[in-house]
């Protein structure tokens, strides 16, 4: 998931950058177990103290798809979004993603946006970065994106940020039962993330006309 903008018209959404919370980095500096993990990907390197761990190993091509948004930390890149929001990923012969997030407005008009994945750990694949901004012609401000929950069956899966700032919960099916969503949520809150402030995200609205198949 991650920025939007409304088909038709110019995207208006500011540059996503993240950074580590203050009170995240002094409470490291007593704290001699602190896990650093370095993302280079930015213009220069940043560092996540305390970041989650992610799933072991992600099938890619497995991962391909569509995926139901079901919940969501709020931010302001989708404050547009009222509901149906989905995801299709593809992967390309080039070894990166490509990516189209789609989401109805209030207005009822339909918000998307197209953005590219490239893996940054290959040893796992579950840790990504995407970029949904271009500067002549060239993908910028690339954000993190790990995958730190799966299904076995690739049925749902969360994806998060290092700062545990943004979260999503994914699932294949756009209805999941509640039961399914408190037992992901709690997931969420058992790698640190504050499921308490996730919002429920409504699908089946109906309005969104379907994409066409993936080439």
């Amino acid at each position: 998931m991650g920025a939007d903008k409304t088909i038709g018209r110019s995207n208006d959404w500011d540059e996503d950058i993240y950074a580590a919370p203050g009170e995240v980095r002094a409470a490291a500096q007593t704290d001699e177990d602190a896990r650093v993990t370095m993302a280079t990907g930015l213009r220069r390197p940043r560092v996540y103290l305390t970041a989650p761990f992610t799933v072991q190993e992600l099938d890619l091509r497995r991962y391909m798809g569509r995926w139901y948004e079901i919940a969501r930390l709020p931010y302001f890149t989708q404050r547009r979004c009222v509901g149906d929001v989905y995801a299709e990923y593809r992967l390309g012969d080039d070894g990166m993603i490509y990516v189209t997030n789609r989401c109805l407005h209030q207005d009822g008009g339909i918000g998307e946006a197209k953005g590219l994945a490239r893996v940054a750990d290959a040893r796992s694949n579950a840790r990504l970065q995407i970029s949904f901004r271009m500067l002549y012609g060239v993908h910028v401000f690339w954000d993190d994106y790990w995958v730190i929950g799966l299904g076995d069956d690739y049925d749902y899966a969360l994806v998060g940020q290092p700062t545990r700032r943004r979260g999503w919960v994914l699932a294949r099916e756009p209805n999941p039962s509640d039961s399914q969503v408190k037992q992901w949520l709690q997931e969420f809150a058992d790698k640190g993330f504050p499921a308490a402030s996730f919002v429920r995200t409504v699908q089946g609205m109906g309005s969104i006309p379907e994409l066409p198949p993936a080439a």
